[in-house]
């Protein structure tokens, strides 16, 4: 739902400052902590990883109560967490690394609005710090008056806006998929928030958001729910699909649904893994026969299950808005010409149909983000997931892109490469 970067992330404390462990510091000092505390530790479920591809089906909806997001709508799916579960409302978000609920002791009124997760009524939720030690030794949950570090998260969000979450860690189990869909859960650390702004958050139809990006975009391995998922896992795909319909769409944990494909996936490195991002190389965008951005420069294509309208760097945002309302035409319904993305080797083409709203207006977002360190950045959000499947390669560092089937509403059989 909404793009997280490192920098925005810093650990302090409420009372007192803390230093930031880099990722790898904080997986293994949370498993040293729990190795040390296991006289008092929580009994954890045992995990249930991927033993079969799952598929968690997703639901579309709008905002809830803002006007300034008219034909943005969002992919909410469910997860249960702790024990006994508690079931949330949860975006399945691709350029963020965290998994972020709001916590039950949260006052604002983008937490009181949506469902909290409460740590109080999970026999298996422990307080951490993010140095991996618990908030109290000797208890699993802080009591009284105590200092505690806190993650402030800032998101950038083309549909809604930009805002922070201040969010503290809990350890507990979650669960993803449900009955005939089989089921997997994993113990990790998550960011529950103690604070979020109204905005962007008061008008998410969903309660949390679950981070599908790779784990450096994470505060450590522990807190990256597909890494952690993938580690006691056997015999499926280190890999993840989605794909969006008008109404709904699906989440592929382990394997990918042929019945959705129009053409065979093909596969791009993913540029720069270590920042974290599911983004590919774009080599020129055009309109029609126009090039409206040579990427001299540099572009790339980030896979932002979060936004339904085309992300677009503010810098690039005139021109191409001014290229592509110049060329349409709303009689007889809305015609243009093609808007597409080649990214070497094969093009991501959407028609006019796609990216305009119901008044034939081109439906893009700005993206207000730092130069030189962002360049030429699009994001792909539900305007290509409508017409496009993506596969997301978690061991390969690979994004696959194949045309979605006309009716591709109907879950077949899983396949593997």
């Amino acid at each position: 739902m909404a793009r997280t970067t490192l920098s925005s992330i810093v650990v302090v404390g409420i009372a007192t400052l803390a230093p930031c462990l880099v990722g790898a510091d904080l997986g293994a000092a949370l498993r040293k902590s729990a190795v040390r505390a296991a006289a008092t530790a929580a009994s954890l479920p045992a995990d249930a990883p991927l033993s079969s591809s799952i598929v968690i089906p997703l639901h579309r909806f709008g905002p809830r109560n803002h006007q300034g997001a008219a034909g943005a709508s969002f992919y909410v799916g469910t997860v249960s967490v702790g024990h006994p579960p508690q079931d949330l409302q949860v975006m399945f978000d691709t350029s963020s690394g965290h998994v972020l609920l709001p916590h039950r002791a949260c006052k604002s009124a983008a937490c009181i609005e949506h469902r909290r997760y409460s740590p109080w009524e999970s026999s298996t939720a422990m307080d951490m710090n993010f140095n991996g030690s618990r908030v109290q030794p000797g208890h699993r949950l802080a009591r009284g008056h105590v200092s505690r570090e806190a993650a402030t998260v800032g998101y950038t969000q083309s549909d809604l806006g930009d805002g922070d979450a201040k969010a503290v860690l809990v350890r507990d189990s979650l669960c993803v998929g449900s009955g005939a869909s089989g089921q997997a859960c994993v113990d990790m650390g998550l960011l529950t928030a103690i604070s979020l702004q109204d905005v962007p958050f008061r008008a998410m139809p969903n309660d949390g958001i679950i981070g599908l990006g790779l784990e450096s975009l994470a505060a450590g391995p522990i807190c990256s729910f597909f890494g952690r998922l993938l580690e006691g896992s056997r015999n499926v795909l280190p890999q993840f699909g989605i794909a969006f319909g008008a109404e709904s769409g699906e989440l592929h944990l382990g394997g990918h649904d042929t019945s959705r494909l129009a053409s065979p996936l093909q596969w791009f490195p993913v540029y720069h893994p270590e920042d974290g991002y599911w983004q590919v190389a774009v080599q020129a965008v055009r309109v029609g026969n126009i090039t409206v951005d040579d990427c001299r420069r540099g572009c790339h294509g980030i896979v932002d299950t979060g936004v339904s309208r085309l992300g677009v760097q503010a810098g690039n945002l005139p021109r191409l808005r001014e290229t592509l309302a110049s060329a349409l035409s709303g009689h007889g319904g809305c015609h243009g010409p093609a808007l597409v993305f080649d990214l070497g080797g094969t093009t991501l083409t959407l028609e006019a149909k796609d990216y305009t709203d119901a008044a034939c207006a081109p439906q893009l977002g700005p993206l207000n983000l730092d130069e030189p360190k962002f360049n030429g950045v699009y994001t792909f959000g539900e305007t290509v997931l409508r017409r496009y499947y993506a596969a997301f390669d978690w061991e390969q560092r690979k994004l696959g892109f194949a045309p979605l089937t006309a009716t591709s509403g109907e879950v077949s059989s899983v396949f593997v490469f």
